[in-house]
């Protein structure tokens, strides 16, 4: 039994509003009790309406995760997508926030939820782990090569593949610490702690890239 986070009933306020309170039950059922054991007909009981409604908003269980992927992968998105559209030519300080926010949003508690929730569903429902790496890793990738391409065309250095580039890098800002967090062997880190790992990461890489 979830408690429910929200006072708004399925039949008792706006749509927005409905469709914010599915989201929010649903990651705390799917984290709960999994994927794979997770019914729509149990998220409508915790939401205390009825399937039809749910229905009406989500036509499926998988619609349903989905959604409930992107609202847990959004705010980082939405941060990394304005510093994307920044005008900055500076490699390392790009990389740096670049980094940080990226960094920042997988060590918060929504992203730690449904990152926890993927990895326990993901051999056993692949279609669910292929959900999440196209509504979180992939874009922010995507996002951070065209960055990348853009900066070594201004400097005219060559770099063939933007995009495995941009994901050795997160790679490299997520490393031993996120895997950490996410096990649950130390608390998410501080802003400073943060800001310093992703400073390091971007030093490196971008002297890697650019320097010289």
């Amino acid at each position: 039994m979830v408690t429910n986070p929200s006072n708004c009933r399925l039949k008792r306020c706006s749509p927005d509003e409905r469709r914010e309170n599915i989201l929010a039950v649903a990651t705390e059922v799917f984290t709960q009790t999994g994927y794979g054991a997770t019914s729509m007909s149990a998220i409508a009981a915790e939401l205390g309406g009825s399937k039809a409604t749910l229905y009406k908003y989500f036509p499926s269980k998988e619609q349903l995760f989905e959604a409930v992927l992107m609202r847990g992968c959004g705010a980082v998105l939405a941060a990394l997508e304005q510093l994307a559209e920044a005008d900055s030519d500076d490699p390392e300080a790009i990389l740096a926030d670049f980094g940080t926010r990226f960094l920042t949003g997988l060590c918060g508690q929504r992203s730690l939820d449904v990152y926890r929730m993927v990895h326990a569903a993901g051999l056993q429902f692949p279609e669910a782990a292929d959900m999440f790496f196209r509504c979180g890793p992939d874009r922010a990738g995507a996002m951070l090569a065209i960055v990348l391409d853009r900066l070594a065309r201004q400097r005219g250095v060559p770099l063939r593949d933007p995009r495995l580039a941009a994901d050795q890098f997160l790679g490299m800002v997520r490393g031993k610490l996120h895997m950490r967090v996410a096990i649950g062997v130390m608390a998410p880190p501080d802003a400073e702690t943060i800001r310093r790992h992703a400073a390091h990461a971007a030093r490196i890489f971008a002297h890697g890239l650019f320097a010289g």
